[in-house]
């Protein structure tokens, strides 16, 4: 057994975004595994995840709402099954292909494995080994809980000192983490860096790219993927990198997952404001 790990928390998702995790990460993994969602509000989850209460760790609320630090609570000693091989996945990627393999290299390297945050795009003109490493990506994290319970300590009993001292909660985990291993980079794509063009670019070329290699598609920034899910005519993006309207391939992906979409205005709100309760 093996277990599978995300966390919510405040009104950052949907509880349907856990919904179509679970069910792609019931289409992509063969070993009998856990799905469970550590969480401050349970409400709403389907049937086939595990709600866990997520700890209270005293975060303040400016702390909880930038920097994804209440995401370091699944590192609390017994929250989780403490030996069994763990892969801890953000709720908005996509996943495409095999996880089975993410597990394999776990168990046979062990450590803490992440992914190895991106070069912003005129890196990719350099060799892999030759890019700066700027630490962990904190999107898809594998580890056995029992070997990292001492993150939990570190962060727990010097709280105010790590807000001063890290910007993010990946930054932390850069610094603190035991026997850290990169993920192999061709297993992942960052839908923002790999996907997207620039402007004027994205107007001579608009067609989104699709990985379709990457066994796991990261969403951080904007847009979320449930920007680019209903049908509309609709501008989502940054000032720089931008789209128009559904993206085919991402919106197949969540009517295959989430059997409950529909393409109302409520729907389109929500594509608006990457936020809704419930």
């Amino acid at each position: 057994m093996v277990t599978v790990v995300c966390t919510r928390w405040l009104d950052a998702f949907p509880a349907s975004y856990v919904t179509v995790l679970r069910n792609a990460v019931a289409a992509n993994l063969k070993r009998d595994h856990r799905f469970l969602c550590v969480t401050d509000n349970p409400g709403g989850l389907d049937e086939g995840v595990e709600g866990v209460m997520m700890p209270d760790l005293g975060i303040p609320l400016r702390y909880q709402r930038h920097g994804c630090w209440p995401k370091l609570s699944i590192f609390q000693p017994g929250l989780l099954p403490p030996s069994d091989a763990t892969l801890y996945l953000d709720l908005d990627v996509m996943v495409r292909d095999d996880l089975g393999v993410f597990f394999e290299r776990l168990e046979a390297r062990r450590g803490f494995h992440a992914l190895r945050e991106w070069n912003p795009t005129l890196w990719s003109l350099v060799p892999l080994a030759y890019r700066p490493h700027r630490g962990v990506q904190g999107s898809i994290l594998g580890f056995f809980p029992d070997e990292q319970a001492d993150l939990f300590e570190k962060f727990v009993t010097n709280q105010a000192a790590v807000f001063e001292s890290y910007h993010l909660d990946q930054d932390f985990l850069t610094e603190h983490v035991r026997d850290p291993q990169d993920w192999p980079f061709e297993w992942t794509a960052s839908f923002k860096w790999h996907c997207l063009k620039y402007f004027p670019l994205n107007k001579v070329v608009p067609k989104i790219k699709e990985p379709r290699t990457a066994k796991v598609v990261v969403f951080h920034g904007s847009p979320g993927p449930i920007d680019i899910v209903p049908l509309g005519s609709y501008r989502w993006g940054t000032r720089r990198k931008f789209g128009y309207g559904p993206v085919d391939w991402v919106r197949q992906y969540w009517l295959r997952h989430d059997p409950t979409w529909k393409d109302d205005s409520e729907n389109l709100r929500v594509s608006a404001t990457g936020r809704r309760t419930a």
